[in-house]
């Protein structure tokens, strides 16, 4: 979710503090800058480039221990700002705020480390779109509604809940159909089911198997696959060579599904990387490259983010 729409959610939990949602109540302001707030790894972005803002994206700045430090200096700012306000009350609802950050960021499929820098898990549930029509809905009724009473949150609260498990469902549902469809023609070893980056009704899928990687996406309406990509799987001394690389550990631990394929030019091994999890206008996302000379040399490797044209070269001293 992009920082805008992480401001509207905190905007929105500010209500359950029992106060409609003002610009002159500082909880309001507090949850809403404070679920902002875990994005404030971009900077990365201004300072260095692609490949490490990827690296640290959705990192220590959505950890407990950064929420915390993020909540208390935000909490400092909009008390000097405001004057008289309960400090404590405040830093909690701020947190709330930047908790919901990290949190639904969890409910996609890029997840976030919530737990780092005491393990570099990203926990991820699989479950809502880049953007959720539904939670803005949720968010907006929240916002606009301006007599908050426990039945209202209540009611909110509840479809909230409900919504999730029914993503939930169509997430087993669309894994289900999926298997159906494969299990007769390949030796299944993994599905992995994510939420399409748009469509509500459509779930991406790749499957694992014994011999192939297949990309595709499939409709819940009416029960039809689309397969995008079918790829050989490649040798284990193929895979070997390239995670031995800088760019090759980088991409393995930033993307958990991604694909290898080889090539020969002008006498050089040419190993490209596919993360297969998202797939936007006829292409994959993030790419990575290595390339070996005759002797097994490692000549270039790159890392392609966002655009399979877009080269940055990452260097074995990084």
């Amino acid at each position: 979710m992009d920082p805008v729409t992480h401001g509207v959610i905190g905007l929105a939990i500010s209500a359950f503090n029992g106060d409609p949602v003002s610009l002159s109540n500082p909880i309001s302001i507090g949850c809403a800058i404070g679920a902002m707030a875990p994005d404030i790894d971009v900077v990365v972005r201004i300072f260095k480039d692609d490949f490490h803002y990827l690296k640290h994206h959705r990192g220590f700045s959505h950890s407990l221990p950064s929420l915390l430090a993020l909540s208390g200096i935000i909490t400092l700012g909009l008390g000097r700002f405001y004057g008289d306000v309960n400090y404590l009350s405040l830093f909690i609802w701020t947190f709330i705020g930047a908790f919901s950050h990290t949190f639904f960021d969890i409910l996609n499929s890029y997840g976030a480390k919530l737990l780092a820098p005491f393990t570099e898990k990203k926990f991820k549930a699989n479950l809502l779109m880049l953007y959720d029509p539904v939670i803005s809905i949720l968010c907006i009724l929240l916002i606009v509604n301006r007599r908050v009473s426990s039945v209202f949150l209540t009611a909110i609260s509840g479809i909230f809940i409900m919504y999730l498990a029914g993503r939930y469902w169509m997430r087993k549902r669309a894994e289900k159909i999926v298997e159906k469809y494969y299990s007769s023609g390949y030796k299944l070893i993994k599905i992995d089911i994510l939420p399409a980056l748009m469509a509500f009704h459509k779930w991406d899928f790749v499957v694992d198997t014994n011999s192939h990687s297949i990309v595709g996406q499939v409709n819940l309406f009416n029960k039809k696959i689309n397969v995008r990509k079918k790829f050989k799987k490649p040798k284990e001394e193929i895979v070997k060579l390239f995670n031995r690389t800088n760019v090759g550990r980088y991409f393995s631990s930033f993307s958990p599904i991604f694909h290898i394929t080889q090539d020969h030019e002008q006498g050089n091994l040419v190993l490209k990387s596919i993360d297969l999890r998202y797939y936007l206008k006829n292409n994959f996302m993030h790419h990575a490259t290595v390339v070996y000379d005759e002797q097994m040399n490692l000549i270039h490797s790159f890392f392609q983010p966002y655009n399979v044209n877009k080269y940055i070269p990452v260097t074995e001293e990084i």
